[in-house]
């Protein structure tokens, strides 16, 4: 069994890759882009941090963010994104709640 180890650097720059749930190709569907927007959008205003960059492929997501000073919680903001983009598919796409994985290394 796989040892995850989750880096804890307060106010680190961490490189992030969410993966969409069986590779489905999500995120090559333009709205699905758009939802992806509102959901990191929100989750800036909720918990800030800056995103560096972004690459969208169409069954996964490259990030570069920088959380604020003595802060190193990528984690739940990651969940949060995974929950607001996951519910904002509808009911067709949220039966399993499964539709983003991640990944995630710190600098």
């Amino acid at each position: 069994m796989p040892e995850y180890h989750r880096a804890f650097v307060p106010g680190g720059t961490f490189f992030l890759t969410l993966v969409t749930f069986e590779r489905q190709r999500l995120l090559a569907e333009p709205d699905n882009a758009a939802r992806l927007r509102r959901a990191l959008a929100a989750v800036k205003r909720e918990r800030p941090f800056q995103a560096i960059a972004a690459a969208v492929m169409p069954d996964h997501i490259h990030f570069v963010w920088t959380l604020p000073d003595g802060d190193g919680d990528f984690s739940s903001r990651v969940g949060r994104l995974k929950a607001l983009f996951t519910r904002s598919l509808g009911e067709s796409h949220a039966a399993t709640g499964r539709y983003l994985a991640f990944t995630a290394a710190a600098s």
